[in-house]
């Protein structure tokens, strides 16, 4: 009996049969999934659009406006779009199950 570190979900598995990858499961989507930094061509899954970021898109995304994360950005109800579950952008990032390696 096993409890994965990530979720604390119970499994078994034999003794000596060497390393072993958990699929998280705990009903938690913080836990159960992660996020992607995406560089290149994907399909939304939600929106089923698709979506092209290059690396210069990626590495340059904190710059484009100075106030974003301060008081005054808030106070002026700009659009700062949308944000995944664990605080990363939505349009940079995708999530996808979590596997666990366990030793």
């Amino acid at each position: 009996m096993e409890i994965c570190p990530r979720c604390n979900q119970r499994f078994t598995r034999a003794l000596h049969s060497g390393d072993y990858v958990h699929t998280c499961n705990s009903g938690d989507k913080t836990l159960d999934q992660e996020d992607v930094l995406v560089l290149g061509t994907y399909t939304n899954e939600s929106t089923e659009s698709i979506v092209t970021i290059n690396p210069q898109e990626a590495m340059r995304a904190g710059l484009v406006n100075e106030l974003q994360g301060t008081e005054a950005q808030i106070r002026d109800n700009a659009d700062i779009g949308e944000f995944t579950i664990r605080g990363n952008k939505a349009e940079l990032y995708r999530q996808r199950q979590h596997e666990q390696y366990i030793k």
